[in-house]
């Protein structure tokens, strides 16, 4: 379907890489996986996204049950984590929770470069801390998973949009300047200005942007709380050398936001490969108590297609048997030599050596193990490495130091 795809061996290696140096590293800050379900109520995301979002108001894929429920998939996936926090009462167990998550997001958009239907993320939610560090630890996190890609030249772009009040106050100004202007705005906009002016500064369209360059900053509004919380901030990512930029207008393109927004991006691309922020309302909003929480997700779409880690080194070893009593013995003989390093491919078909040479060599595979009548007598695998021509005789005992020699080579 159009904006959906096959992710194939090749690149899911990649993929798997990626998503474990990551996993590695929430865990290592005390994060814990929780899987959510890719189907909520509707309403579900109203209340949290915000009725008058691009992602609720168009992009969402909205279905029935049979039980006549509205029901979504997921656009994004705090929402769903904040209803199982309140569900399972989390907050009960723990003063400060931190989960994290992977799977695949759904919204009907455009489909384009690094951008699908259906994609897939990995976040992390902080429940139960109010003050900036919590905030600092997650944009840590995303530098210590991005310098461990080996890629340099990221940047983190933040921004505040302040609590409730400073939101209002804001929303209240940021309108005033746009109404004299809407009738240069593109149609969406047009409508934000009444409904929700803040999505306003998220337009892509050249007309618009252009004017929300001159349009008031939050900055100037912001109460005293929400400066202090914003400088301590920058003072924690500066005493970590972390690279960032203020961006005035990031506001993100969801209503739960409050205080810190963030995005990374690499290099000169103008999309962000992860962001996320403070939302200290969203759990109360959703009938819990008032919680402190924050966030962030990373696009693995973009992300995978945008980098190329060093792979870890995974030598394939192509398994022959010729004869049923070959085939009977040499199976239990390498199922007890598997291992992360080394894929034991077998093919367990009855053809003749010609064949599974051939097969071997389409595929690829340089090391290849051959068991038949006359390698059983001698109580060993016939090595054969297809790019040399050498060949062995490898005794059953010592197939596990022939493959760990194999690896280390």
């Amino acid at each position: 379907m159009r904006g959906m795809r096959d992710i194939l061996p090749d690149e899911t290696q990649r993929w798997k890489m990626l998503e474990s140096l990551i996993f590695r590293a929430l865990e290592g800050f005390g994060f814990e996986e929780i899987r959510v379900p890719v189907v909520e109520e509707l309403k579900l995301f109203q209340r949290s996204v915000g009725s008058f979002t691009d992602i609720v108001q168009k992009e969402m894929y909205v279905f029935k049950d049979r039980g006549d429920r509205v029901l979504a998939l997921r656009p994004e996936a705090t929402a769903s984590v904040v209803r199982a926090y309140l569900e399972h009462k989390l907050y009960e167990k723990k003063r400060i929770t931190r989960l994290y998550y992977w799977g695949p997001m759904f919204r009907y958009d455009r489909p384009q470069k690094d951008r699908y239907r259906q994609f897939y993320q990995v976040g992390a939610e902080i429940f139960g801390g109010e003050n900036a560090h919590f905030d600092a630890e997650l944009i840590i996190i995303l530098a210590k998973v991005f310098e461990k890609i080996g890629v340099a030249d990221y940047i983190f772009e933040i921004n505040s949009v302040g609590c409730n009040q400073c939101k209002i106050d804001y929303s209240a100004q940021l309108k005033r300047f746009l109404q004299d202007r809407a009738s240069h705005m593109c149609q969406d906009c047009q409508t934000r200005i009444q409904n929700n002016v803040l999505r306003v500064l998220d337009c892509k369209v050249v007309s618009c942007r252009s004017i929300i360059k001159e349009a008031p900053v939050i900055r100037n509004v912001l109460c005293s709380r929400c400066k202090t919380h914003q400088e301590t901030l920058y003072r924690i990512l500066d005493s970590h050398k972390i690279p960032y930029r203020e961006n005035q207008h990031l506001v993100r393109g969801l209503d739960y936001y409050t205080k810190t927004v963030f995005e990374l991006k690499i290099a000169d691309n103008d999309n962000a490969v992860a962001g996320g922020g403070r939302y200290d309302n969203l759990v109360g909003e959703l009938g819990g108590p008032e919680t402190g929480a924050c966030g962030f997700a990373i696009g693995m779409d973009r992300l995978c297609n945008m980098v190329s880690p060093e792979m870890k080194k995974v030598i394939t070893v192509f398994v022959a048997f010729l004869g049923e009593q070959s085939l009977q013995q040499g199976v239990s003989i390498i199922n007890q030599f598997r291992n992360d390093h080394i894929k034991i491919v077998a093919d367990y078909t009855d053809r003749s050596l010609k064949s599974h040479l051939k097969n071997a060599d389409r595929e690829g595979i340089q090391h290849v193990l051959i068991l038949g009548e006359n390698e059983l007598q001698q109580e060993g695998f016939l090595y054969r490495n297809m790019k040399t021509g050498f060949q062995t005789i490898v005794k059953f005992s010592e197939l596990s130091q022939f493959l760990k020699e194999l690896k280390d080579a």
